[in-house]
């Protein structure tokens, strides 16, 4: 006889994900293993560093040329991060 309270295990792995608020680490770890998708291979190749604080994604660039570049498309960046995310995962982004 099955239960009525029965849950797919995704359901409950999510559940699980948000009650240990494990979820926005899984999605900042899937963002930075998806970078170069996202900026392409140049801004990934020169990005030494990745980490968020929060919702702010901090970058260390190796030239300053590319982040200048990277400075321009902020808000590009931004969106593209947030609708991979599904939720609005990044609000700032801080080049160093």
């Amino acid at each position: 006889m099955r239960k009525s309270n029965q849950q797919s295990i995704g359901e409950v792995l999510q559940e699980f994900l948000k009650q240990n608020r494990l979820d926005k680490k899984l999605h900042h770890a899937d963002i930075i293993g998806k970078w170069e998708d996202i900026v392409g291979k140049l801004f990934a190749k020169h990005t030494k560093n990745i980490y968020f604080i929060e919702t702010k994604l901090v970058l260390e660039i190796e030239s300053s040329s590319l982040r200048n570049e990277l400075l321009m498309q902020k808000t590009v960046i931004i969106e593209k991060i947030n609708k991979l995310a599904g939720e609005t995962l990044v609000t700032e982004i801080v080049l160093k």
